[in-house]
């Protein structure tokens, strides 16, 4: 196992309570990103190194695009699409009604299935659900006793989904049946001492690698299609949170979050809380 040592810039400086669920969409040409209590929604054009800021009718759990190229936010009460003049319109409500609970991360599969997580606010072990929300509309568990689900992901031919706990430091691997959207046989396919890191948002690499940001890491650790840690990539912030390849398939964006640190932690790692990106080539060189 490897370190990288690389340099990592800022591509929008920000003060992002808990920035997640970066995304890029094609269409849009843009990198988005969400300050989940915030309830921002940050569109940063790398073209232009310009950004703006969306404010959310309420808290945000993810951000997600279908495989249409719409872009999908889970607010607290549901579903909602971004239009392109900016306007957020709902169209779905949650699979709750409790406001102990919101939305954790999301992602579609190639079908336009949606996949989320509901974790506890209180951070009420064994509570979290992994839900799949199809095209029909309706909402599916597929699976439970999650204390904080996180990131997710597939491999690159398809035939396996990956899921995260962060307070448990554990990813999980789960056959996945694509023409049904059906999970099952789940394993631990990666753990790690949570002192030490959690394992957050997951995101795949054109070779096959996963790469898991770990909060209160300050890394993202890249791991290999069968489990073990290739290396890991330094960041400059103790808390980021997720990542996301830019249109150019080399930049990566990662979010990052100031949330519980203190003013001489944030003196210290003054980036928390901004878009950071970082050559990923160089990082695996």
């Amino acid at each position: 196992m490897s370190e990288a040592s690389l340099e990592v810039d800022v591509a929008a400086g920000a003060d992002a309570t808990i920035g997640e669920s970066p995304v890029w969409s094609a269409r849009h040409e843009r990198l988005l990103w969400i300050d989940i209590t915030g309830t921002q929604l940050h569109v940063h054009d790398p073209a232009e190194g310009t950004s703006e800021v969306v404010t959310t009718p309420s808290s945000i759990g993810f951000l997600a695009e279908d495989p249409s190229g719409d872009l999908v936010l889970g607010l607290e009460d549901g579903l909602a699409r971004l239009g392109a003049d900016g306007k957020i319109e709902r169209f779905a409500g949650a699979p709750h009604a409790n406001p102990a609970f919101r939305f954790n991360d999301g992602k579609f599969d190639a079908h336009g299935r949606l996949w989320t997580g509901l974790m506890s606010r209180e951070g009420k072990k064994l509570s979290g659900i992994l839900y799949r929300f199809d095209p029909d509309g309706t909402w599916n568990v597929a699976d439970t006793g999650f204390d904080l689900p996180n990131g997710l992901e597939w491999s690159r031919d398809g035939r396996t989904f990956y899921f995260t706990d962060s307070h448990k430091g554990e990813i999980y691997a789960y056959d996945f049946d694509a023409a049904s959207g059906a999970i099952e046989n789940r394993r631990l396919f990666f753990s790690m001492d949570p002192a030490e890191g959690k394992p957050d948002g997951l995101t795949r690499d054109a070779e096959g690698y996963l790469l898991s940001v770990l909060f209160d890491g300050s890394a993202i650790a890249r791991l290999a299609p069968d489990g073990p840690l290739e290396r890991l990539v330094p960041l400059p912030v103790p808390r980021p949170t997720s990542c996301a390849f830019g249109g150019d398939g080399r930049t990566l964006f990662v979010t990052t979050a100031r949330i519980g640190l203190s003013d001489a932690q944030l003196e210290d790692a003054s980036l928390s809380g901004s878009l950071l990106q970082l050559d990923y080539d160089d990082a695996v060189r």
